[in-house]
């Protein structure tokens, strides 16, 4: 069913027959019942969060790794919310589990370690455009470029230019450029 032909039958129905339909998809669809919740509540977002992490924590650290698995996981996580700073912190969370995996076991190689540093990236994108956002997780950021230190491929380097680019777009240096 296309979008077009999805909206036609949407206005067809009352509104108690809507009202039935969301219920009804509300109960019997967990992907649907996440997106809704994350819509109207921020706890919702935060047990995705933490759900998200048990089940990373589960994928990458079982014997027979597989790091298809892990973007799987983390991708159906990401279509189980709209809430863009829940994606943001859903990102972090697989890049601080790669990281720490990675310092555990040792090199994974280069799409590793590009993934690591692209989920980061999403991270801080979403952080530079919400100041508050930001200060509230810098230090988890933080953590995450100290995790890296060890990792090969300039990982940790490539981590602490995206952050410093994220404090000059959000002024951080401005006070000190005034003051000189």
């Amino acid at each position: 069913m296309t979008l077009t032909q999805y909206k036609k039958v949407i206005k067809s129905l009352t509104r108690d027959e809507l009202e039935a339909h969301l219920f009804e998809t509300f109960k019997s669809s967990r992907v649907f019942k996440d997106i809704e919740s994350s819509c109207w509540s921020k706890e919702s977002n935060d047990e995705l969060i933490t759900s998200l992490q048990k089940r990373l924590e589960k994928v990458f650290w079982k014997e027979r790794f597989s790091f298809g698995e892990c973007k799987g996981v983390l991708n159906d996580y990401l279509s189980r919310t709209v809430d863009e700073g829940t994606k943001a912190l859903m990102h972090l969370a697989f890049a601080v589990e790669a990281a720490e995996l990675s310092a555990a076991y040792g090199d994974y190689g280069e799409r590793f370690y590009n993934s690591l540093e692209s989920s980061a990236e999403k991270f801080l994108d979403y952080a530079k455009l919400h100041p508050d956002f930001f200060r509230v997780h810098e230090a988890k950021i933080e953590k995450l470029i100290s995790t890296c230190d060890p990792l090969g491929y300039g990982v940790s380097d490539d981590l602490g230019y995206m952050l410093e680019d994220a404090r000059i777009e959000l002024g951080y240096y401005d006070e000190l450029d005034k003051d000189e």
